[in-house]
């Protein structure tokens, strides 16, 4: 085909491509009115077979969908697995080396502070104390003779005071004796319950030999860490609500408290840790626990996610006015499942476009066909990276 052919051929395709699109934008033209598709205004064959196309209003109105701004007074919920700890754990080891002669707990067993755990050999040391004992007997009968005889003027006063001196010492010395005889029996140090042993009689223990470990579980601490943002919002016996994993149904509450004085670097999160009362003795050291911070949100705008635009000047949305739509300059603040709280030049109760989007000019006429569901309800859990020390990963819930 001639070169003059095929450019003419072009042509007449550019025409009659732009021909269609200027009827479609302007169906007036030919005597054509375009009206909403659905139930109000019939099916789109209907709607061709009357006449009319799909799409657009009388007057080249465009069909949108839209939803009202809201307020987001939800609040938020930092969620944070950690690891449960007894409010008070020691590991008990004896004070002096001697063979083992009693074992006078079990495993798992609830005891009371100063309870004995553990006897060793303490032949001498019983045999110490009374020898300590009858010595001390001597020495208080030597003072009252001594006493008696300074009455008369028969001893000297420097006799006396020796005599004094020779019963606080054999006081002294009963009171090593017993220290002595004390420390081979080891005892709890608080009330708890005791963990595994492989300890029996006979057994050849140091001052370096682990008895056994006993814990305090009437209360539970559990370490967890939550984003440097909410650290200036956590405070001293704030309450808390628990659930452990191993535990399903399970509820307890609790308290912060402690708080670290600084922000980790590396994770960008703030250490905190809480208590809870462990009624029953439900649960165990070393569980993983959900920690749920509950935080009281500010009043902030809020509309859906598919209703943000953005441009080479910024974030917007199209906001209904007076039938036309208008575009409204915002700043997002934060973002969840399907919302964006968002600041700018929208208020509660303006509608905004979520469907249609496309063909919006400034102030271009549209006709609302639907509205999109509320959309400020409890929104899903949001995880953020596990962080170093708190035993799990943090999420956070809006």
């Amino acid at each position: 085909m001639p070169v003059w052919k095929q450019i003419l051929v072009c042509l007449i395709i550019a025409v009659a491509v732009g021909a269609g699109w200027y009827l479609y934008q302007n169906p007036q033209a030919i005597g054509l009115t375009r009206e909403p598709t659905g139930p109000a205004g019939g099916s789109g064959a209907a709607a061709v077979g009357s006449g009319r196309i799909p799409g657009l209003m009388s007057g080249g109105a465009v069909n949108v969908i839209t939803a009202p701004v809201e307020m987001d007074e939800a609040g938020e919920t930092i969620v944070a697995v950690g690891t449960a700890k007894a409010a008070r754990s020691v590991d008990v080891f004896p004070q002096v080396t001697g063979i083992v002669t009693e074992v006078l707990f079990t495993p798992g067993q609830e005891v009371e502070a100063g309870a004995v755990l553990v006897r060793l050999e303490d032949d001498e040391q019983r045999v110490a104390v009374q020898r300590a004992r009858v010595a001390l007997e001597q020495a208080r009968d030597a003072l009252e003779r001594s006493r008696t005889l300074a009455q008369s003027k028969t001893i000297s006063g420097v006799a006396l005071s020796e005599a004094e001196t020779a019963l606080q010492l054999a006081e002294i010395e009963v009171k090593t004796a017993e220290i002595a005889l004390d420390r081979r029996s080891v005892t709890a140090p608080f009330a708890g319950v005791t963990g595994l042993t492989d300890m029996s009689i006979g057994d050849l223990v140091t001052p370096s030999t682990e008895i056994v470990t006993v814990d305090d579980l009437s209360t539970i601490r559990v370490g967890f860490e939550v984003p440097e943002r909410w650290a200036a919002r956590v405070a001293q016996d704030q309450p808390i609500g628990v659930t452990a994993q191993g535990l399903p149904g399970s509820q307890f509450t609790g308290r912060i408290v402690a708080i670290d004085n600084r922000i980790d670097e590396t994770t960008r999160t703030l250490r905190l840790e809480a208590e809870l009362t462990n009624d029953g003795q439900v649960l165990k050291a070393g569980m993983a626990l959900n920690v749920e911070v509950r935080f009281e949100a500010d009043r902030q705008l809020a509309v859906p996610t598919l209703a943000v635009q953005w441009d080479r000047r910024g974030s917007f949305v199209w906001k209904i006015v007076e039938g036309a739509a208008r575009r409204a300059e915002i700043a997002i603040i934060r973002r969840q499942s399907g919302i964006v709280t968002v600041q700018g030049e929208i208020e509660a109760g303006h509608r905004v476009v979520v469907e249609g989007i496309q063909r919006l000019r400034e102030g271009a006429k549209v006709a609302e066909v639907g509205e999109s569901p509320t959309i400020v309800d409890e929104a899903p859990e949001t995880r953020l990276p596990a962080v170093s020390g708190a035993g799990g990963p943090v999420k956070a819930r809006s």
